[in-house]
């Protein structure tokens, strides 16, 4: 789901992918049901483990993520792992990670990201803190859309021309293009028409 909201997506998360040599996962506006957008690189073998054993209610790891705000490495994280979670995930070359939280808008959203070799450096926590933060912001925020922008967007969702989402607004044709480009560029889309997409996916229209 993530890969059609994110425009370049694998772009995107390429330094994810590099420096999480054994996966992560990134979940978006947690709730008592669960995210409303997950994605998972971590492997199938350890996914399935995970979910067979319901790991999911008692990970230290995860535990952190949705009670805290901030980043950890997975060593700095002191709960009880009263069903050894690490220790499972360290078969799986889980060994050394690195957990991020934040709460947006009244929503959680995490990511936790894994190597099998070392811990890692200060400077690609900041890296990954950066990113993390960048797509929360994507995903949660409204990209920094304005009212007026979105108003040109709703206008050619419902298939107006600009020169009917002129009058409707009351402006001229040109500022209608204007705030339409402006949106494209902050969704980071190719087309207006992509952007009217994305917009709509993403119940900002």
């Amino acid at each position: 789901m993530l890969k059609s909201i994110i425009p370049n997506f694998d772009s995107e998360i390429s330094s994810l992918r590099f420096l999480g040599e054994s996966g992560f996962i990134m979940a978006f506006n947690m709730t008592f049901r669960g995210p409303e957008y997950l994605h998972s690189e971590y492997s199938e073998e350890w996914q399935k483990i995970y979910e067979e054993k319901n790991y999911f209610f008692v990970d230290p790891i995860l535990i952190w993520c949705v009670t805290k705000s901030g980043n950890k490495r997975w060593s700095d994280i002191k709960m009880p792992d009263i069903r050894g979670v690490i220790k499972e995930a360290e078969k799986h070359n889980l060994r050394y990670g690195a957990a991020f939280s934040r709460k947006s808008m009244n929503k959680r959203s995490f990511m936790t990201i894994a190597r099998p070799d070392r811990e890692f450096t200060d400077e690609e926590i900041s890296h990954l803190d950066d990113k993390f933060n960048n797509l929360v912001d994507f995903v949660v925020g409204q990209c920094g859309l304005t009212d007026k922008e979105l108003d040109a967007l709703r206008g050619l969702r419902d298939g107006l021309s600009y020169k009917q989402i002129a009058v409707e607004l009351d402006i001229s044709v040109p500022t209608v293009k204007s705030r339409a480009e402006r949106a494209k560029g902050k969704l980071g889309a190719k087309t207006t028409t992509q952007a009217v997409a994305m917009a709509s996916t993403r119940n900002f229209i």
